[in-house]
This record gives C-alpha cells, structure tokens and sequence, in this order.
C-alpha cells in the first residue's frame, strides 16, 4: 500500500466513540450492515454488507449469508446509511488544501474548470496515492473570445482555435473549457478539433455563438451555468412563455446543465444582509489569495448594492429557480456545480448549498443526489469507476448514520468518507480539514497560479 500524507493522523487519534472507528482503514474490509442509497433506481436497499477489496466494492451481499473473512476487518455499519460519493462538476482549485475540504464533506471527485499546470500534478498523486483528496477531472485553461481577461487563452480564428485544443490534449487535460465569449469560427475550430481528437467540451453558457445553430454544440459533456439563459437568450428578461422554445433547443442537443446557483444566491445575500451575511461565511475555508480578491471587489460591490438592486438580484434568483425546475421537468439531466473557490464559495461546503438550491427549486432528495451522483459520473463517461454503489465500482462513498433521503443535510459531514476502499471517519477529516487550512500560504498559492500566467 502507498503511504498516504495524513495516515499519520490515525496515531494520534484515540480510539474512543467516535463514529463507528477512528483510524484510516486500509483499503480492504468488510463493512456489515448498512443500508445502501440505491439513487438511479430511488429506492434504499435494506440490510446490505459490503466488501471492498484494493479500494474497489468486490461484492455486495446479504447479511445472512456473511461469512467469516478471516484476512479482512469487518466494521459494523450498526444500521447506517451509504451513500454514492457527491461529484461537483464545476469547482476552482488553486491549492491542495481545497483537495482534502472537499473530502471533508463526502464529495469524493470534482471536475476543475480552469484548468492550470500545478492541478494535473495534483490529479495524477491523488490518483497514484501520493496525496489524500478529492480526485479530479481537470479542464482546460479557459479559451475565450476576452484578449485581456486573467488566465484566459484568447484565439480568435479557427486555426487559434484548433492549435489550443491540441496543446492542451498534448499537455494532458481531461476536457476543453469553452467560454462563452468566442466568436462563431473559433468555436466552429474547437469543436472540429475536439471531435478529430475525442477530447471532450464543456460551455460556459448554454447557448452557441452568433448565428450558429443550436444542434452544432450536441455531444458536449455539459453547459454550464443556468443564469446564461437569462443573460443569453432571453437577454435580461423575465420570461417564462419564452422559455419552452429555449428548452426544446437544449433538449435537442442531448447535454446536460450545471446550474451553478450558489453564486447568485451569495451574491443576492451579500446585497440584502450585507453584512450580516457576510458574518456567517466561514472565512479559515476561503483561501487567501481568492479572499483578498473578493474582498477588494465582488463583495465589496454587493455590499454596496442597493435596495433596488437586491430586490433585483432576489426576482432573477426566483427565476434562476424557476428555469432550473423546468429543465429537470423536461428530462434534461442537471449536474451539481457549487463554482467553489469563486466569491464566497468554500469548497465542499458549497456543494451542499447548490444541493439544497435544487431542492429549492422542487427536485426532490433522490433527484438532487443523482445531479451530484449518477449524472455526472455518465457526462464524464466514468460511471464505470463512481457515481453509485455496485461491484466492480471504486469504494468511494459515504457513510451516515441516519438516512439522507430525509435529510440531505446529514451529508455536509458525515460520520465517514470511504476514498479508493479508505475508510476515514469524522475524527480524520476534522483532524485532515485542520491541518489542510493551517498549511495554507498566500505565497504558495500565489506562485500556482502565476505559473500558469
């Protein structure tokens, strides 16, 4: 087995009452009696034991028939509840430490949609076992239509556009970011290009470019943020009757959404409680140099909103919520994505709260858990390795001790986190979350993303 970066933590934690054990198990044991969240088909699967062999889930068997392992540990599950690892699809990670709080909170994989240089280092230890976090997906750094905008990659003709793709399908990103700023040709070269390349395309905006059809972005794996099609094609406007065409478009293309409403409603906070919102952000989650950002100019915007302008923001979120039911009324598969590390977006913690948005909206609990489950382990094409519990899958998962269907919220920390069949419990994670905010440096931080630069 590789020596992971926190094992050490299993010698000073005391074996005591904390839930179910205190040590990082290895990545084979026995897990007996739980009850299993089966969310594609909506149901939970009662009294269920699970074995996991080399940090995959080898069998899933019925408690009765529970033999003797004699070379594994067996860990009793006293009636708790498991379920399939939360996937955010739309995060920024500028340090390691966003790596290990987002585990904290049992989103066992992300996808990274900025991608930079130091990240597919990070990937490639966290998948090998030199490092404890999150996996990941890592996307492209943005190719955008903005010359001057900050770690941006601005082209302009098709063939910009094509020589982009292929550095960064040479470089090794998992995906091509697509802003929503490029003109007609260089969107027209980057889909030629990630097509002749298999190389994946995720859109900010819902919405193509100039007069080009909406059928030429299908086969993308997701569009990104829900508020573009009240800036996009509805251009400002509150307008629901609209809307059916705008779907029947995006049906079309067959690809899934990710809302990202956590920003909007930070935003419409910061502007209605101003300060007071602003007391009950945990900032030891934020890291430093996004701190500062924000500090010195998004909040400092909404805090400084007024009246009318937050009675604004309040309408567009309502509405936010409104598209967002629709799209899920009409079959379109949405996808969790906090947009943690923007604005006042703690990672993990931000995930929940783009959870309890969808809930908001009116999905219901199962609905929520496959938008942060199922759905985007199938528009990454790895639901063969994650997004549910099932044999030959990776042991990555949660474990609680009540039900989640009931209460979404008993996932923001739960008793345990199962990561490639390693059992770390609420006394490791809350010991792994401390240690990760006090290595935070602004330095450090600021030489990763200056690199990329």
């Amino acid at each position: 087995m590789k020596i992971f970066v926190y094992l050490l933590l299993a010698l000073v934690v005391s074996c005591s009452n904390d839930a179910i054990k205190t040590k990082v198990t290895e990545n084979s044991f026995v897990l007996n009696n739980v009850n299993i969240v089966d969310v594609e088909n909506q149901t939970i699967i009662p009294s269920k034991t699970i074995v996991i062999k080399k940090g995959k889930i080898d069998s899933i068997i019925d408690q009765s028939s529970l033999l003797t392992f004699s070379n594994l540990e067996i860990i009793d599950g006293k009636g708790g509840y498991v379920t399939p690892g939360l996937i955010d699809m739309h995060v920024h990670m500028y340090e390691k430490a966003a790596y290990v709080l987002t585990l904290n909170h049992g989103v066992t994989h992300v996808r990274i949609m900025n991608g930079l240089p130091k990240q597919l280092l990070w990937r490639d230890n966290i998948e090998s076992g030199l490092q404890v976090g999150s996996s990941s997906t890592v996307s492209s750094p943005i190719i955008s239509g903005y010359k001057d905008a900050s770690l941006h990659h601005y082209v302009e003709t098709a063939q910009e556009a094509k020589s982009a793709v292929k550095q960064y399908q040479s470089q090794g990103y998992d995906l091509i970011k697509a802003y929503g700023s490029l003109n007609k040709v260089a969107l027209s070269g980057i889909i030629e290009e990630g097509k002749k390349l298999g190389m994946p395309i995720a859109k900010h905006g819902p919405h193509a470019s100039g007069d080009m059809p909406i059928s030429e972005l299908k086969g993308f794996q997701s569009f990104e943020h829900v508020e573009d099609i009240y800036q996009g094609p509805l251009n400002y406007e509150f307008a629901p009757e609209r809307l059916p065409e705008i779907i029947s478009a995006l049906k079309s293309t067959n690809v899934p959404i990710t809302p990202t409403l956590n920003i909007y409603y930070q935003l419409t906070k910061l502007s209605q409680d101003k300060e007071d919102y602003l007391a009950t952000t945990s900032k030891k989650y934020s890291s430093d140099i996004i701190a500062f950002e924000t500090s010195m100019n998004q909040v400092k915007r909404w805090l400084e909103a007024s009246d009318e302008m937050a009675n604004h923001n309040q309408k567009t979120l309502d509405f936010l919520l409104y598209i967002t039911k629709s799209l899920h009324d009409n079959g379109i598969p949405l996808l969790v994505g906090s947009d943690s590390g923007v604005l006042l977006s703690p990672h993990g913690i931000a995930t929940h709260n783009e959870m309890r948005l969808l809930e908001k909206a009116g999905l219901s609990s199962f609905e929520v858990l496959a938008a942060a489950t199922i759905n985007p382990a199938k528009a990454l094409k790895l639901d063969h390795q994650m997004g549910k519990i099932t044999e030959g899958l990776k042991a990555d998962f949660i474990y609680s001790a009540t039900n989640p269907i009931h209460d979404l919220s008993v996932l923001t920390e739960p008793e345990a986190v199962i990561k490639n069949g390693h059992w770390y419990s609420r006394g490791i994670l809350n010991k792994m979350k401390d240690m990760a905010i006090e290595s935070r440096s602004f330095w450090q931080e600021f030489f990763v993303l200056f690199e990329a630069m």
